[in-house]
């Protein structure tokens, strides 16, 4: 539209000097108002109707797919860009996209959840150009799609998918050692690793391709996990919380723990206890732990580590792995840890120690021009001193610990679980 009435504007800079030019400059104004007009007119008021596809349920930091049909009345096809209200901490990918409407247009994109929690997709926009491209048209569906996002629950399917083609190791990253398996799960193909004691060679005969008899550890036994939702866990890395980090791991390990026929139960806590699962099994057990991690967020509180090892004490009777999510930054917390440690002598105790990457970073920063880059390395070197003597400390006085990165803590908790059902530990 400006380019268009650039026009007549150049022929106004001539009928000032030539008077004779100005009844031209009056018609080309006409003209164009007439153009305009008639543009803005064929564009109207479109009729259009969004029906959008989305799943319900979306795991954090997983692009899910979203589909959106458009429906124009009308016979024009006019061209348009396509939008869409997103809620907050959600990244897009395809949009804003262009399509030509019509009576059954249709746009995909991918949507990336970073936070937890009940979230909507809002309304459509779709921006029509007129037939002559002068005017545009914004027009406005509303539309509304809750969508729980929960941790990553696709990893469950991966594993599960793992399972049946018998290849977790693949994923788990697990330590064979011979002799601690002694209950017969099932036939599988052989691969590549597998003992050549388990062959059996009837079942290999009779499929004509290698089968080994896959063994499985003792069952029926009790995993609880005891997660910090307090200050501690507040920290995040890459736009992620410890606590996300945490429920990551809790939740592919509880659900191996369930496949093999264990029992799973959850307490978290800050000041106070805000879950309290009783160890379970069965497909029950793992969609109420799915629902109650979803509910779980941090906070600012001051974790009470008494009343947390208190509701262990007082609901889970039988020997169990507790499995304890926190971090330690203070000598207090250290100290509170370590005497409550005894008080669970009954259980096996593993300590899930989630390192600081960002002070690792900061020990091992190359030196610069900035002077205070000396302090906070040496500040970081001292703490990270520190949080070695600690853990050193509690692993002299019997306590399990794995001390993790927060990307690395699902396939190690998965490895040690299963090295404590291989050495039977329990």
């Amino acid at each position: 539209m400006v380019l268009l009435w650039a026009l007549p504007l150049g022929v106004a800079v001539f009928a000032a000097a030539f008077p004779a030019l100005r009844a031209m400059v009056f018609l080309v104004d006409a003209g164009l108002a007439i153009v305009a007009l008639t543009d803005a007119l064929l564009l109207g008021r479109p009729r259009l109707t969004a029906i959008r596809t989305v799943k319900p349920t979306w795991s954090i930091n997983r692009p899910e797919r979203v589909v959106v049909e458009l429906r124009l009345a009308g016979r024009r096809r006019p061209v348009a860009l396509f939008h869409q209200s997103l809620f907050p901490g959600a990244v897009a990918e395809g949009l804003p996209a262009s399509l030509r409407l019509g009576p059954a247009s249709r746009v995909e994109y991918r949507v990336t959840a970073k936070e937890r929690g009940r979230v909507a997709l809002g309304a459509h926009h779709v921006r029509v150009t007129s037939p002559l491209g002068l005017w545009q048209r914004q027009i406005d569906v509303p539309a509304e799609d809750v969508i729980h996002v929960w941790p990553d629950v696709k990893a469950l399917s991966h594993y599960d998918l793992l399972a049946r083609a018998g290849r977790q190791a693949l994923m788990l990253r697990v330590v064979r050692r011979p002799g601690n398996l002694a209950e017969f799960e099932r036939l599988r193909p052989y691969t590549r690793g597998d003992e050549y004691r388990l062959v059996d060679w009837k079942a290999t005969a009779r499929a004509r391709q290698p089968m080994v008899r896959q063994l499985r550890h003792a069952t029926n036994q009790n995993i609880v996990f005891l997660l910090d939702l307090g200050r501690n866990m507040t920290a995040t890395w890459d736009g992620r919380s410890a606590v996300d980090a945490a429920l990551d791991a809790l939740l592919l390990t509880g659900h191996v723990a369930l496949r093999q026929k264990d029992r799973v139960g959850l307490v978290a806590f800050d000041d106070r206890v805000r879950a309290l699962l009783k160890p379970e099994s069965g497909p029950r057990a793992r969609q109420t732990l799915l629902r109650t991690a979803c509910s779980l967020f941090p906070t600012l509180a001051e974790p009470d580590y008494r009343e947390a090892f208190a509701a262990i004490r007082t609901h889970v009777r039988a020997r169990s792995l507790v499995v304890l999510f926190t971090t330690v930054a203070d000598e207090g917390t250290a100290q509170v840890l370590a005497s409550l440690v005894p008080t669970l002598s009954r259980h096996l105790l593993l300590w899930v120690c989630l390192r600081d990457p960002s002070v690792e970073a900061m020990a091992n920063a190359p030196p610069d021009a900035d002077p205070e880059t000396p302090w906070r390395r040496g500040a970081a070197a001292e703490f990270l001193e520190w949080r070695r003597r600690t853990l050193e400390a509690a692993s002299a006085r019997g306590l399990m610990v794995l001390d993790t990165l927060p990307g690395e803590a699902t396939p190690a908790l998965l490895s040690r679980y299963l090295d404590v059902k291989a050495r039977q530990l329990l």
